[in-house]
């Protein structure tokens, strides 16, 4: 059984997953990421939890998302060690 997530934690979730695949979208494309989140909900706290997520994806975030969505191996943990040390530690 699965546990439930709140309506903040789900447009947090989403508001991350959105803006890795703009950023995948814009990778692959060469189309503009938008600058302003897109409309998740009317509700305005779940919009602000949204555009939260949304905003507080790093470059390094999108770097790992798009290296791991090129390469079909290297998905073991020692490539995936180096790969946050390639990112954290410069």
């Amino acid at each position: 059984m699965t546990k439930r997530l709140k309506n903040s934690e789900y447009a947090s979730i989403r508001g991350r997953e959105k803006r890795l695949d703009a950023e995948k979208k814009a990778h692959q494309d060469g189309v503009p990421v938008p600058s302003q989140p897109p409309l998740f909900s009317h509700d305005a706290t779940l919009q602000s939890y949204f555009n939260a997520a949304w905003n507080s994806v790093t470059p390094c975030d999108i770097s790992m998302h798009l290296r791991e969505t090129k390469t079909t191996e290297g998905a073991d943990l020692v490539s995936k060690i180096r790969n946050f040390k390639a990112c954290h530690f410069r």
